[in-house]
């Protein structure tokens, strides 16, 4: 019994050390290995049956940098990448460049593939748990992160510079074995990551540890139930989840807000201005523009009212209701 538990749980770790290293919804392409575009679906998978697919082979040549080089079924090189590792998420082929921790997709345009460089919004869709961090964002080559205590914390790093970080590696190591710019941290402390452990051009990372909150990028997060400040333009209160600059925050179960918005408790009224959607019935926009009425919409200058559900033109001192 002893020797079958200790099997059972050597299993699970290994399945879980499997999942952290794929992601669990990746698929890593090594060398020698089939990528399969079909482009009748716009998808990528590593195999396929489909009359019009276009199956290509990995190769990695030490005379390219390591770079990935990818060639069609008569050996024709297809295409030339400026990554040294590939995945395919959700039918799309992503590309990493860990010497300068960038990430690209792979697209097949006008009979030909080209690699198309994710921004971060982008990179925010292809790892939705993990906290973007731009090497912009580095104060000093320093730079805090918050994790919650009972969580490990994800973070991507993306190098929005023109800098360079080959054969950087993380100290001590938190670092995916193929996605270098992946860490997964999961204490407190600092990670130290440089080239060979040299100090000039050395980047720290201060880990953090909290109880209540959870909100990722440029959020200052309190204690549960009082406010947090999301970035620069975002104020949320209670049962508010943060995310990025410019993208929506959820507040409550009734409200949903954009940026330079500020939502308050369910049921209460939320202010709203350029960029703005508000609750029930009442789409506030710029003024001048138009505006639909409905039971609960207050509209802007010089504003005709007509049915529920029908629009109004606002122009000066208008206040317009059912």
């Amino acid at each position: 019994m002893k020797k079958l538990l200790t099997g059972f749980y050597a299993l699970i770790l290994t399945f879980c050390f499997a999942c952290i290293s794929n992601a669990c919804d990746i698929e890593g392409l090594y060398d020698n290995y089939q990528a399969v575009y079909m482009p009748s679906t716009n998808t990528w998978t590593t195999g396929g049956m489909a009359d019009d697919r276009i199956v290509l082979t990995k190769k990695t040549s030490t005379g390219s940098g390591s770079y990935s080089e990818y060639y069609n079924s008569d050996g024709t090189l297809a295409v030339a990448l400026d990554s040294n590792f590939e995945f395919i998420k959700d039918g799309r082929l992503i590309a990493v460049d860990n010497a300068d921790l960038k990430y690209y997709e792979v697209k097949y345009e006008d009979g030909k593939f080209t690699e198309k460089p994710l921004c971060e919004a982008e990179l925010a869709e292809i790892f939705p748990k993990a906290q973007i961090v731009k090497i912009s964002e580095f104060q000093k080559n320093k730079i805090t992160v918050n994790k919650l205590v009972s969580e490990d914390k994800i973070i991507v790093l993306l190098n929005d510079t023109d800098k360079s970080f080959y054969k950087y590696s993380c100290n001590p190591n938190v670092q995916n074995k193929d996605i270098k710019g992946l860490l997964k941290l999961t204490t407190k402390g600092k990670v130290k990551f440089s080239h060979y452990g040299d100090k000039k051009n050395l980047y720290t990372i201060k880990v953090k540890t909290g109880l209540g909150c959870a909100c990722k990028e440029k959020c200052n997060c309190l204690k549960n139930g009082e406010k947090c400040t999301c970035g620069e333009k975002c104020n949320c209160k209670e049962k508010c989840n943060c995310l990025k600059d410019g993208e929506k925050c959820t507040c409550g179960e009734n409200c949903n807000c954009k940026e330079k918005c500020n939502c308050l408790k369910d049921g209460e009224k939320c202010t709203c201005s350029e960029n703005c959607n508000c609750k029930e019935k009442c789409n506030c926009l710029k003024d001048g523009e138009k505006c639909t009425c409905g039971e609960n919409c207050n509209c802007k200058k010089e504003c005709n009212c007509l049915k529920d559900g029908e629009k109004c033109t606002c122009g000066e001192n208008c206040n317009c209701k059912k």
